[in-house]
């Protein structure tokens, strides 16, 4: 075997050696690549398992929403059906009470008219405006603030606050909002005295009007702060 036979001979060996190799390192490439397309693939399936099994728990979930709404409706309804029933039964306890309130007030003279508002003022079917409030200035016994009257509904309701009332030597004229203060209330020749501390709660009924009002502690100095609600049924 000459040099060039020998030559010929060991580059086809390096080429075989070669070939081999691209074979296996294309092999390795083709097996991940298998690897990942199916990895890929069964984690599609199974975020497509998730997303429909949580579509699943929400409908489930509404429905029993929607069920556990009907049930209470209607065992609401059921329970005020009760309740009539026993009210208008002359021969039960229930309501015992408010019978006998309400044939004394129209004993005494109160119009049926003015006791139905009222008692439909009482229930849920009426008309409410939106929370509102206003500053009162407080008085005290040493010092009578110019603007001490609260006037609400265009002045058809007065109010005033006067604190300290149980504080004699109290030298500050500033009223404590955490001691006890009087309120009077002055609408239709009514003058309602309402004492006690923060907050202090009134409903006023007149007609088929109401007006809900709470006295509250004020960011403002020597004042209360009103809110109130008026309701029509």
């Amino acid at each position: 075997m000459d040099f060039y036979q020998a030559e010929s001979k060991y580059k086809q060996k390096q080429l075989r050696f070669i070939f081999r190799n691209v074979l296996k390192l294309l092999f390795i490439f083709i097996i991940f690549f298998l690897g990942w397309r199916f990895g890929n693939s069964d984690k599609s399936i199974l975020i497509q398992e998730n997303e429909k099994l949580v579509n699943e728990f929400s409908e489930s979930k509404n429905i029993l929403e929607r069920n556990l709404a009907e049930i209470r409706l209607k065992l609401k309804e059921a329970n005020l059906a009760l309740d009539t029933k026993n009210i208008r039964d002359g021969q039960t306890k229930f309501g015992r009470n408010a019978k006998n309130v309400l044939a004394s007030t129209l004993a005494s003279g109160v119009p049926e008219n003015i006791i139905v508002d009222n008692l439909r003022l009482l229930g849920n079917k009426k008309n409410c405006n939106n929370l509102q409030y206003k500053e009162l200035p407080v008085s005290t016994k040493l010092f009578v603030p110019p603007e001490n009257t609260l006037r609400l509904l265009s002045g058809s309701l007065k109010i005033k606050a006067e604190g300290n009332i149980l504080d004699i030597s109290n030298d500050n004229p500033y009223f404590d909002s955490n001691k006890p203060m009087r309120v009077a209330f002055i609408y239709l020749g009514n003058n309602d005295l309402v004492e006690g501390t923060l907050p202090i709660k009134k409903t006023i009924f007149a007609g088929n009007f109401s007006v809900k009002i709470e006295l509250v502690k004020s960011n403002v100095r020597g004042a209360v702060l009103v809110n109130y609600i008026t309701c029509k049924v």
